[in-house]
């Protein structure tokens, strides 16, 4: 976790419970446990970030990086976990969701789908014109 450019130590814990929804769930003793359900785990920690956004608090996960948006597969079959390392040539590898990275690599929801939404239109362009 980082708040104002100071990392602070969390624990995030991903499941998924007897409905066949997702929890995300990011303790840590700056702000105490912020949960959120979602179909899949990718969504569920969406939502905990829109959460702690406005707070200032970005969580260090390799799925709240820039560029980095699951697939549909990978949601529908995956849950989530993992998504996909983009850049404007290509969809690159997978990445897994939660896979610690350095809170100043991450970014806030928003500005990752408008990132991503901008990767997936260049990647179109790119194959429609070869």
């Amino acid at each position: 976790m980082s708040r104002d450019g100071l990392a602070r130590d969390a624990t995030v814990a991903w499941y998924l419970d007897p409905t066949y929804s997702w929890i995300v769930e990011v303790r840590s003793r700056g702000f105490g446990t912020v949960q959120a359900r979602a179909d899949d785990a990718f969504e569920a920690l969406c939502l905990v970030r829109e959460e702690l956004e406005p707070f200032g608090w970005r969580v260090g996960v390799a799925g709240a990086q820039p560029d980095v948006w699951p697939s549909g597969m990978a949601r529908d079959q995956g849950g989530g976990q993992q998504a996909y390392r983009m850049t404007a040539e290509r969809i690159g590898n997978l990445v897994d969701t939660f896979e610690p990275v350095d809170p100043a690599t991450v970014t806030t929801v928003a500005a990752q789908r408008a990132e991503t939404d901008r990767l997936y239109e260049e990647i179109r362009r790119r194959t429609q014109n070869s």
